[in-house]
């Protein structure tokens, strides 16, 4: 896979020279600063996808898609946590869009009928070395059945650099109308954090919590005297066909504070960790 500078991007997009300038300094402040250490740091991921994608490229079908056991998920502030979560201490939250820094990025991509945006978020974390390092769910997109176009995870680490590893699929449905699969696709991992019946209240942070939740949910659903028919229900999977598969497994080391811009000619990502100055700050659990 091919690595475009970020300055590269901005051209193609028809950023301003202003901002453009604006990157060149920041770039050289980052340079400045040493490589990376363990600590908290602000994440900003934006991940989009080339409408219409005329390349040739013949994408394998051999692949494997799972995710890892030691995962987080991103967490949204509901409104009975509004006042008591101090975004300043807690990790994984999504930040509000006021604290992103990529925002100008994103409504270039976002007006350009060229691209969709499947991801964008931005929220805090600590940063440690890669044996510890967890997981984050990565979904995003218009959702098909029990899947959305994008899906997967990444993961951050530092060592001499920063590292981001990415495990991420982009996938394209078709409407099931009886017609024949023309190549055959791997079956879509479930999420590991889907819940086909929300549980009000409950927060999946870890694997075990997720364990008690299906217990949960699957006691419901044997004290329920009928199965309902959800032949016709839009959420249902056997309403769509897979047509394509994407797989982005890539590593790249990266320098804090850098805009770092991964190409790919159907899938682009754009990604940013600063340091956070968080002092007293305890990670999340």
């Amino acid at each position: 896979m091919a690595y475009r500078s970020f300055k590269h991007l901005t051209t193609a997009l028809g950023i301003t020279t202003l901002l453009a300038s604006m990157l060149v300094a920041q770039l050289s402040y980052a340079q400045a600063k040493p490589a990376g250490h363990e600590g908290w740091y602000q994440v900003e991921l934006i991940v989009f996808a080339r409408k219409n994608d005329t390349s040739q490229e013949h994408w394998p079908s051999n692949i494997k898609l799972r995710y890892p056991s030691d995962w987080v998920e991103l967490k949204e502030i509901t409104t009975a946590e509004n006042s008591s979560v101090d975004l300043t201490k807690e990790a994984f939250y999504r930040l509000p869009e006021s604290e992103r820094q990529l925002n100008a990025q994103a409504q270039k991509l976002e007006r350009n009928s060229r691209f969709q945006v499947l991801f964008h978020n931005a929220w805090r974390q600590v940063i440690t070395n890669e044996k510890a390092a967890k997981s984050i769910l990565i979904q995003g997109g218009q959702t098909f059945g029990q899947h959305q176009e994008l899906e997967g995870s990444i993961r951050l680490s530092v060592a001499t650099y920063l590292k981001l590893q990415t495990n991420l699929w982009y996938s394209q449905f078709d409407l099931n109308v009886g017609q024949e699969q023309t190549r055959q696709w791997p079956e879509l991992p479930k999420q590991p954090n889907f819940l086909a019946t929300p549980i009000a209240g409950l927060s999946l942070d870890s694997s075990l919590e997720l364990e008690q939740a299906l217990a949960v949910e699957n006691q419901q659903w044997d004290n329920t005297l009928a199965t309902p028919d959800n032949s016709n229900d839009p959420a249902n999977s056997d309403n769509y066909l897979t047509r394509q598969i994407i797989l982005l497994q890539q590593s790249r080391d990266m320098r804090s504070s850098e805009t770092h811009y991964i190409d790919h000619p159907v899938v682009g990502i754009i990604v940013q960790v600063t340091p956070y100055p968080a002092q007293s700050v305890q990670p999340a659990p």
